[in-house]
């Protein structure tokens, strides 16, 4: 009778001393979540800094790309008219068109550059914005199991 009851409150204490372990686990875990929420939190904010920095610049850059194309354009324009006097017209008349040609490349270039520029940055807004939704994602999972946790 005594080593069933020896058997029995060995059993029960096992029980209960590993049934306080899993309580203390689930407060680590509980630790860290709240610090990954942290982190996802911080890294949440950082991404939406830099998706505002973008979304304030993207305007003027794209009106410098515009402002580049009218450019381009009015230095091809003038380039096609010295071309014209160039072909009828003396040494004089081909250097000028040789200037403007080399004028109309370089204003294409800088109109192709601030074309580049604005393109990369609205391909920055949308990874940003992807990039926003799935850290969201992973904070509302984050949340709710530390909300499971705490019930």
């Amino acid at each position: 009778m005594k080593k069933i009851i020896t058997a029995t409150l060995a059993m029960v204490f096992s029980v209960a001393c590993y049934a306080g372990n899993g309580e203390l686990y689930a407060k680590n875990d509980s630790a860290k979540l709240n610090q990954q929420i942290l982190k996802l939190n911080k890294k949440l904010t950082d991404l939406q800094q830099e998706l505002a920095k973008i979304q304030e610049r993207l305007p003027e850059e794209q009106a410098a790309a515009e402002e580049a194309s009218e450019k381009s354009n009015k230095a091809q324009e003038k380039n096609r008219k010295a071309a014209v006097y160039a072909v009828g017209g003396d040494a004089g008349d081909a250097k000028k068109a040789a200037k403007a040609a080399k004028k109309a490349a370089n204003e294409t270039s800088d109109a192709e550059d601030a074309a580049e520029k604005v393109e990369k940055d609205q391909k920055k807004i949308k990874d940003l914005t992807e990039d926003i939704e799935k850290l969201k994602a992973k904070l509302d999972e984050a949340q709710k199991s530390t909300d499971a946790n705490l019930n």
